[in-house]
């Protein structure tokens, strides 16, 4: 019996390594068990292929803290692929130098595992219009982490997480004309990040039906653009991009974004950023841009106690704030806040707010600026004030039972006008101040 033991041991601590030099070269290898180890290098390779398969637990596919354990390719149009199942396995590869690798790892938990998957991926390729892709399935634990590194141009990257818990994807590419696409459904505790340096990326994080979810994108350079959708059941998430170079694009969606926050910051010129919350109690919304020509959309949808807050340093650029309160099966008060910033000259602000006890700060410094404000509702407030400028127009309508609203327009500059209409309530009040 003693024999046997050591002998089941041993098949379970094996350990695999190949190297290869030519080209049109494959390497398979299969290990089913715990606590084994695969390390496979292709040097010089063309049309190569490496498949590793991993099932059972602790098992390790290649190191990321050494080149000799490593997978590794210094390869071209070649493939990569991982395979592994059940929980606390760890994959690392790496793609150097060549051009149209392509490389997979996919990582899923056990059925019927709670806590214990702890999974963590790593793919690096350097080298131009490879393909990237790491999936995770079906795993629980503090740690599961997919990491995915490109240096060169024209890669792509993909993500994919789908019913983990406590999850978190990273993206790094440099250089130009790359794209990153990671998606994550049906999770919870989960984090998404994309970092891109130079011209012509594009990047997207999508994350569906997973509660308190993170998602960042930092993109620097031009002609970039960004995409943060969080949709679903999304509570108490988080959505940042940031963005500094010309004639970028941004966009964060959140639905049924319950205490849930949008952080867009953009730098630079002929920018458009958007935001859209739907479902959108207790939120907050927040875009900051600079430059000129600018565009900034913030929405949100039957919303409760949620905040805009929008700021343009620059010229001719224009924000469009849109609240609107709870749903019909939803009463109360909505008790909405926008505030709303911009400096410059030939700025526009556009706003509407519908519901009950909202608040709306409007301040525009410079000349031939304008506000148009709207709110249906009462017991609403609005402050919307023009400082040392000239020709400029400020438009307030409050108006469907317009009932204890209060309208406060302050102007300083010269050649100014302001109109406030207030029409169906009682109990309204109207200060304007010109100086």
């Amino acid at each position: 019996m003693q024999a046997r033991k050591s002998l089941i041991a041993l098949a379970v601590l094996a350990s695999l390594s190949g190297t290869a030099f030519a080209g049109n070269g494959t390497v398979t290898t299969y290990q089913n068990g715990s606590d084994n180890g695969t390390s496979v290098s292709q040097v010089g390779s063309t049309n190569s292929n490496v498949n590793v398969t991993q099932t059972g637990r602790n098992n390790t596919a290649g190191n990321v803290n050494e080149r000799n354990g490593a997978l590794y390719q210094a390869s071209a149009d070649s493939t990569l692929t991982v395979l592994q199942n059940n929980a606390y396995n760890t994959a690392a590869a790496s793609q150097n130098g060549g051009v149209r690798n392509e490389g997979t790892i996919s990582q899923t938990g056990k059925a019927g595992n709670s806590s214990n998957d702890k999974q963590k991926a790593t793919l690096t390729q350097s080298g131009s219009w490879n393909t990237g892709t790491i999936i995770q399935n079906a795993n629980s634990g503090t740690t599961n982490a997919a990491t995915l590194g490109q240096n060169g141009t024209g890669n792509n990257a993909l993500l994919i997480q789908e019913n983990n818990t406590r999850a978190a994807t990273t993206v790094n590419q440099y250089n130009n004309n790359n794209q990153a696409w990671t998606t994550q459904r049906n999770n919870t505790d989960i984090k998404a990040t994309v970092t891109q340096s130079g011209n012509n990326n594009a990047g997207s994080v999508s994350q569906t039906d997973s509660l308190r979810s993170e998602a960042t994108i930092t993109q620097e350079g031009n002609y970039n653009k960004a995409w943060a959708n969080q949709i679903g059941n999304t509570q108490d998430s988080r959505a940042t991009i940031y963005q500094n170079g010309t004639d970028n694009s941004g966009t964060v969606t959140q639905n049924w974004s319950w205490n849930s926050g949008a952080n867009l910051t953009q730098r630079g010129n002929s920018n458009v950023g958007t935001v859209n919350q739907n479902d959108a109690d207790y939120s907050n919304a927040y875009l900051t841009q600079s430059g000129s020509n600018n565009t900034g959309a913030l929405n949100q949808d039957k919303a409760d106690s949620s905040t805009i807050t929008a700021s343009q340093d620059g010229n001719y650029n224009q924000i469009v704030a849109n609240q609107t309160g709870p749903y019909g099966g939803n009463p109360g008060d909505s008790k909405l806040t926008a505030s709303i910033k911009q400096t410059g000259t030939g700025n526009k602000i556009l706003s509407n707010q519908t519901g009950s006890k909202n608040q709306l700060i409007s301040t525009q410094e410079g000349n031939e600026n304008r506000i148009t404000s709207n709110q249906a509702g009462y017991d609403n407030d609005a402050y919307l004030t023009q400082k040392s400028g000239g020709y400029n127009v400020i438009d307030l309508t409050q108006t469907n039972t317009a009932a204890l609203n209060v309208a406060n327009v302050t102007q300083s500059g010269s050649y100014l006008t302001a109109n406030v209409t207030q029409t169906g309530g009682t109990s309204n009040t109207a200060v304007i101040n010109q100086r």
